[in-house]
């Protein structure tokens, strides 16, 4: 993902670069790259970092020197479902980008997400990571006459990554609806987590208020 940037900024003239990590764990290795680079704005939306691996990812890790402000985590609780996943990109990715008015927006991330996994303890179902494709795609419309790059390199579940991954790849080519389920029913989203995302929503929005006038 890094080198991607790194050449359409040398070598395609871009200048401005959103990237997306939706992994399931926090983006830890293109945060650090970008760290300190207010060209590239990254936003890790991943799993708590208190509860999963890299331990990384936390509301307070901005970014440094010119590029404090340019690196957003939104670590989400356990059991996280799609719903409670679309309002934390809906206040979060959707405003910045729009703010940011990126050249390209890059994403990158993979089927650890799913309530399947076997590392991850998000709960997005298939169907989720359709409406997270066509929802990267509406954005870049919007902001980036439609330029979007879609890496996927995560999941480790067989049985459901092929799917997960066939969702995402239909999402970004424009493909109406999909066929495809889940192999069982996504479990119930605990009763404590939206207020739990609600909170780390306005906890991200006093971080960052100095810096991007959409989270004022």
């Amino acid at each position: 993902m890094a080198i991607l940037a790194r050449y359409l900024q040398k070598e395609k003239g871009v200048k401005r670069v959103l990237i997306l990590d939706y992994d399931v764990h926090a983006g830890n290795g293109t945060s650090d790259i970008f760290y300190s680079d207010p060209t590239v704005l990254f936003i890790s939306v991943h799993q708590d970092p208190r509860t999963l691996f890299p331990g990384t990812g936390f509301v307070g890790q901005i970014g440094k020197g010119e590029g404090e402000g340019f690196n957003v985590n939104v670590p989400l609780p356990p059991g996280t479902s799609n719903e409670t996943y679309f309002f934390a990109l809906r206040e979060t990715f959707v405003p910045l980008a729009k703010e940011f008015k990126p050249d390209v927006i890059l994403a990158n991330g993979g089927s650890d997400p799913h309530f399947a996994d076997i590392l991850g303890s998000l709960s997005l179902t298939v169907r989720g990571f359709f409406d997270l494709s066509k929802l990267i795609v509406r954005v870049a419309e919007e902001v980036c006459s439609g330029r979007v790059a879609l890496l996927i390199g995560s999941g480790y579940n067989p049985t459901v990554l092929p799917a997960c991954w066939y969702a995402l790849v239909a999402g970004v080519a424009g493909v109406e609806k999909i066929d495809v389920a889940d192999p069982s029913p996504p479990p119930v989203e605990p009763a404590w987590c939206r207020e739990r995302v609600e909170a780390t929503v306005k906890e991200l929005r006093q971080t960052l208020k100095n810096y991007w006038a959409c989270l004022r």
